[in-house]
């Protein structure tokens, strides 16, 4: 009888550990099925500010194309959101040397979707956020959802379109992270080069945030709160620049 008992109580106990985590897998791949034809490449053509005529004719003749890979994803028909990083233009010595640039070299960046440049249209510095525009977009795109409140160890899901290949990362909220004033989240997240603009999902395919960026020390993804992406998206649609 106590066997049967226990035997009945280990059956209730593994349905417990174990279907959460079966369900959780399941809401995965519903995200990704229903957000990832929203993400998005972006290819970045970096060169100098204030160059000469020879240099200008020099880039033209030798065309070399995209430098980089970002990602951003589309909040609206024509406008895409991604990180302010991504556009200003703005990167490390080391990146600038890896590109044949001098560390010195101001930089400016063109960005491109599927072959058709895009136009910043509205910036959130501080929160790392930039709203683009771009030609060529599927009409009736539906506005995301943000959530306003994530949750430590929420279960999170990220998509990114580096060199246009689809990457699909899971992890879990850790909490929140204080950069240069700003409060950003935090998480225990997988990041690589091209990651930055990737959007950030919960389970309910609600926009948790934005990734702006990697902590090598402590291992944990940056990420600009959706929330503040969301008022980003809200200021344009009330007041469009023209």
């Amino acid at each position: 009888m106590d066997r049967r008992i226990a035997g009945l109580a280990l059956v209730v106990v593994s349905l417990c550990i174990f279907v959460p985590e079966c369900l959780g897998q399941k809401s995965a791949a519903q995200v990704v099925k229903q957000q990832s034809s929203y993400t998005l490449s972006l290819e970045l053509e970096f060169s100098k500010k204030n160059r000469n005529n020879l240099q200008r004719a020099m880039s033209v003749l030798l065309a070399l194309g995209p430098n980089g890979h970002a990602t951003g994803f589309l909040v609206g028909d024509g406008l895409v959101m991604t990180a302010y990083h991504v556009v200003s233009g703005e990167l490390s010595d080391s990146k600038k040397i890896a590109l044949g640039f001098s560390p010195k070299d101001q930089l400016q960046v063109k960005v491109f979707v599927n072959g058709c440049q895009a136009t910043v249209i509205r910036v959130d510095k501080e929160a790392d956020l930039a709203l683009l525009e771009i030609c060529g977009s599927r009409k009736q795109v539906k506005t995301p959802s943000f959530q306003a409140t994530p949750s430590k160890d929420e279960r999170l899901l990220l998509i990114a379109r580096p060199h246009g290949d689809k990457t699909v990362s899971q992890g879990i909220l850790y909490g929140s992270y204080t950069f240069r004033g700003q409060e950003f989240l935090s998480a225990r997240i997988e990041g690589r080069d091209g990651y930055s603009g990737s959007p950030i999902y919960n389970q309910n395919a609600e926009v948790v945030g934005v990734f702006s960026g990697y902590d090598w020390s402590q291992k944990l993804a940056l990420i600009s709160p959706g929330i503040k992406a969301q008022k980003l998206l809200e200021d344009h649609i009330s007041n469009p620049k023209p």
